[in-house]
Parts: structure tokens; C-alpha cells; sequence
């Protein structure tokens, strides 16, 4: 079998002896169910200036052989497309590397001795911050406050994020900095936590609250945030990731990443995503930024380029600030909300797709979805948006009204079937939305385009861990949720391959092993495909070439 093209070139670097995934198919196939590609038992590659001249049998290859040309043996390891994280936060979650990680703990005990542990070695006045802490896995799942804090640090204001990013605890120092007291009235779009006096108790809700604080935090130099796109970038490399859709960033952390490049820090393809936060400014002033916005999607090159605009519309069903069109099961008073009126959506949506973004809008509750849905729907009025490929972040429960405006529009979906996997969430979930839980299945087999992804820092970005969770969908406690929802490796594959591919506009060049197509190539230790499914989480990446370059490498 040749794959190849009879290009008259010597290659720079050959793979040979591997066993090769080629994931070659079309976004138009997949929609239509299909699945199987070319499988090379005893393939090789053949790369030049950067991209695939050649995937044939090893019988085929030595035409593309030349005296400098670099020979990787294999040794009959498993080959895939290097991997695509379509929907993570990897400058938040490089610079998350620096502060405390809190995704460990597993009672208020175990934060307090985290944080005890920090104060003893930092500065008087020093802000202390960590992240990922996530009360619904501890022995009491009540949410801190700002007491359980104040004990132990009086002198040190403390930031700490929850694991789902929409609810921080601050201690009174980190309040009284912000001036948040108990006549503080709500932002819009965010919720104050308050004790049964009316006084704030140090929980925020949503980046509208977050951000009363985080505006008092002082912020990294620029240098400490150039490194931490470089060591984000060595761990990405380390776990077969050579492109993430990075989200949330403001013109000042895109800048950053640009510097970044520049200076040659940036060793993975970032596509990043300009972010209308609702933290800080109105629908009217997210309207003015994009008109005064001098790019749209698809400005940059191969390594750097920009994506789609982010809108967050809502929150998480553990903070009951995911927008339900039914109320919450342990909590009948409240439905959530959504952090702007449909209205508003519909203007930023309009206004975006006008001026040539593609739209990304992040929706966990059902009910945000069709907030979400009717915005796309009143852009489509304007001109038809299929080939702008709006899409869903998150949208853990479509309903069957949903699924077919997404496919009758093109819409998207990127899913985190990790988070099934540890944000034991089930809880708080009616026993349908537990077992209906991000449901990869039912994507497929309704032609809807779903991308594999891990929201990082919210979970890990280990995309191994996250084919698991969809291919088994079992929690911490190996409780199975959803059976009817599992789908196969091949389809989880293709998830972090060539669907997430697609919401970059690039699925032409990038995930798949097809000649012409960027160098983005990894190397496993076992046949994960083919392998018990249990074992998938088991994974290790033994060598990432990007562009055709080795920047990660294990012993093969």
C-alpha cells in the first residue's frame, strides 16, 4: 500500500517501521459515519522542509532516501497525528505551574496545609494563589470561605480558584484590597457570596465577581509569562500535544504570546481565541472592541494564528450557575443564569460573524445552549454561517431540537469527557443528566462535528486520559456513567485528530498523516487502538515531531 505521492525529493527525515494511524479521512465522511482510514502495520514517513512527502509501506520509501537524509527507526511502535487540544487555557494553565496546584486535596484540611505551607515562605503582603481545588471530591464537600483562610494568613491576600475556573475563595485581605465589603452590590453578570449578616464570605461567582479581585492582583512581567508558554509548551510536547485552541486571552496575553514566538519559546501551534469577557465590560463595550479590532479569524501563520472570538455564557451545574431549563436538582429555587440576555448575545454574535470571527460560545446548561443557538440562528439571517464554523464549547446535554439546528448550521462541539472522569459532578445532576453526560455517541451518530479537548487547567490535558474517559466514561470511583454513550478508540482518535482540526479552519493540513499535510507527528508505546480499552489511560508518548523536528523524546 503507498499513500504517497511521486515527488522527485530527498527526504530530510524518514520514520520507518512503525505502525501508522493515519487518521486520512474528510470532515465530510466522519459527519457521515465513517470511520475506518488506511492502517500502515509496517509504514513510514517520509518529511521534507516541514511537512509529509510520503506515507507508504516500508518496501516504497527508499526512493526518498539521500545521503543526509535522517533515518528513525521505530521498531514497530504505534504512529498518530500529533494531538489537538481544541478547547484548553495552556497561557493560564502555564502560568498555573507557578502557584499552588490544590487539584490533590481531599478535604479543607488538605488546602488549609497547602496554604499554611506557602505563607511560611513568602513575604508579608505577597499574594498567594492556586487553582483547581474541588470541594465536590472531599470528605465534606462544603464550599470554603474566607474563614477557613483568615487563620492562616492574615498578612497574605489569597486567591483560590476552583477546578470548574467560575467560583474562587478569598480570604478578608484579598477582600479588603478589592474593596469588597458588605454594601457591595453584585456586578452584573456575577454573584457575591455573603454570610447570613449580608457580609461577603469570600466566595465569588463568575469572572464578573472574579475579577473585582483579580484587578488588585499584581500581574507577572512579561518575561515570567514568556516562560511559562515555553514550559506549558514542554509539557504539551511531553503528552503528544502539538496544537491547542488556547481561550480567554486579552490583546496584552496575545501580544505575549507573540513575543513569545518570536524569541522562539513557542514550541506548540496555538490558535487563540479573543475573549469578550464579561468581567469587564458591557455588551455595548464588547461590541465597540470588535469593531475596533484591526484582525479577524485566520490572521497569523502555521505556529500562531488567531482563532474564533470566546463568549462565556454561563457556568458550571456545581456552582448552580449553568442556566437549566429546569430547575437544580438540590436546589429547586434556581435554574442558574446566563451572564448576558439573549438580546445581548444575539448583538455580539451578529456584530462578529459581520465583521468575518468565527464565534465560540461557551454553554453548559441546556437552556444556555439555546440562548446560544439563537444567536447563531439570528446571525445566519444575515448571511449563512456554515462555513464560519461558530460552535459550542462544552454543551453537555443537547437536546434532539438542538442537535438538529447544530447540524443544519455546521455547529460544532467541543467536549471534555475527562471531566466525567473527575469533576464528580453526578451529585448534583438528575440520574438522566448523569448518565446523559457529554454524550461523544450521540454527537457522532448525528453528524455533529465533535472535538476532543480538556478545558486544562480545569483537568489535565492528558489527551490519553481523555480518550479513556470517553471510550469507558467511569469516574474516580470506577462507577460506569452513561454505557449507551461510550464510543470506540478509533472515534476518540479521530476527536483529537482531525474533528479538532476542524475548528481551526485547518483540517486540509493538520490531523492526519497525509502527504502535504504539516509534520505534526507522534509516537506511543502500545497500540492504544487495539489494546484493552482499560489501558488507554496507560498511554505514553515516546517521541512528538513538530514541523518535522523532534521536540520531545523518550528512549524508543
Amino acid at each position: 500500500m503507498t499513500l504517497s505521492r511521486k515527488w522527485n525529493a530527498e527526504a530530510d527525515t524518514i520514520l520507518t517501521n512503525g505502525k501508522i494511524y493515519t487518521v486520512s479521512l474528510t470532515i465530510e465522511e466522519i459527519k457521515k459515519g465513517k470511520k475506518d482510514f488506511p492502517i500502515l502495520e509496517n509504514g513510514a514517513i517520509a518529511i521534507k522542509d516541514g511537512k509529509i512527502i510520503a506515507v507508504t509501506d516500508m518496501g516504497e520509501i527508499n526512493s526518498y532516501k539521500g545521503k543526509d537524509t535522517a533515518i528513525i527507526d521505530l521498531k514497530g511502535q504505534t504512529v498518530i497525528p500529533g494531538l489537538i487540544d481544541c478547547h484548553m487555557h495552556a497561557f493560564f494553565t502555564g502560568i498555573n505551574l507557578m502557584n499552588i496546584d490544590l487539584s490533590n486535596t481531599t478535604s479543607l484540611k488538605d488546602l488549609q496545609n497547602l496554604l499554611k505551607d506557602r505563607v511560611s515562605i513568602s513575604k508579608p503582603g505577597e499574594w498567594i494563589n492556586g487553582q483547581c481545588w474541588n470541594n465536590s471530591n472531599w470528605e465534606d464537600s462544603t464550599f470554603p470561605t474566607r474563614k477557613d483562610l483568615d487563620n492562616l494568613s492574615k498578612d497574605n491576600p489569597v486567591f483560590f480558584m476552583r477546578v470548574c475556573y467560575h467560583v474562587a475563595v478569598v480570604n478578608s485581605k484579598a477582600l479588603e484590597l478589592a474593596g469588597i465589603t458588605k454594601d457591595t452590590k453584585d456586578p452584573e453578570g456575577g454573584v457575591i457570596g455573603r454570610d447570613e449578616f449580608g457580609e461577603p464570605n469570600g466566595l465569588l461567582y463568575e469572572n464578573a465577581a472574579l475579577g473585582l479581585v483579580q484587578s488588585v492582583i499584581p500581574p507577572f512581567t512579561s518575561d515570567q509569562l514568556v516562560d511559562s508558554i515555553s514550559a506549558i509548551g514542554e509539557e504539551l510536547s511531553a503528552n503528544g500535544v502539538t496544537g491547542v485552541i488556547d481561550a480567554n486571552l486579552t490583546m496584552e496575553q496575545m501580544r505575549t504570546y507573540y513575543k513569545a514566538y518570536k524569541m522562539g519559546k513557542l514550541k506548540y501551534r496555538s490558535r487563540i481565541m479573543y475573549y469578550l469577557d464579561t468581567a469587564v465590560g458591557s455588551c455595548k463595550e464588547h461590541l465597540k472592541r470588535l469593531d475596533e479590532a484591526a484582525t479577524i479569524t485566520g490572521f497569523g501563520d502555521d505556529m500562531l494564528k488567531l482563532n474564533a472570538v470566546k463568549i462565556t455564557l454561563d457556568g458550571t451545574p456545581s456552582s448552580k450557575t449553568a442556566c437549566m431549563r429546569r430547575p437544580y436538582k438540590l436546589d429547586p429555587t434556581t435554574c442558574g443564569f446566563t451572564t448576558v440576555t439573549e438580546e445581548e448575545l444575539k448583538e455580539m454574535v451578529v456584530k462578529a460573524h459581520s465583521l468575518g470571527w468565527q464565534v465560540g460560545i461557551h454553554a453548559v446548561g441546556d437552556k444556555t445552549a439555546d440562548v446560544a443557538l439563537a444567536g447563531f440562528k439570528a446571525a445566519n439571517k444575515i448571511s449563512s454561517i456554515k462555513e464560519r464554523r461558530h460552535y459550542l464549547i462544552h454543551h453537555p446535554w443537547p437536546s434532539k431540537d438542538q442537535l438538529e439546528i447544530m447540524k443544519e448550521l455546521n455547529i460544532g462541539v467541543t467536549v471534555q469527557p475527562t471531566m466525567l472522569h473527575l469533576l464528580n459532578e453526578a451529585p448534583v445532576l438528575y440520574d438522566d443528566m448523569a448518565q446523559n453526560n457529554i454524550p461523544c455517541k450521540t454527537y457522532f451518530e448525528n453528524g455533529i462535528v465533535t472535538g476532543g479537548s480538556s478545558d486544562a487547567p480545569v483537568v489535565p490535558f492528558n489527551p490519553f486520559l481523555g480518550m479513556w474517559a470517553a471510550v469507558n466514561r467511569k469516574d474516580l470511583n470506577k462507577d460506569l456513567w452513561g454505557a449507551h454513550e461510550r464510543i470506540t478508540p478509533i472515534e476518540a482518535l479521530i476527536m483529537w485528530t482531525k474533528n479538532s482540526a476542524f475548528f481551526s479552519h485547518e483540517e486540509h493540513i493538520r490531523g492526519s498523516i497525509d502527504v502535504g499535510n504539516l509534520a505534526d507527528i507522534v509516537v506511543v508505546d502500545r497500540d492504544f487502538i487495539k489494546g484493552p480499552k482499560e489501558d488507554i489511560l496507560n498511554t505514553k508518548v515516546k517521541l512528538t515531531l513538530l514541523n518535522g523536528e523532534v521536540i520531545y523524546k523518550d528512549e524508543i
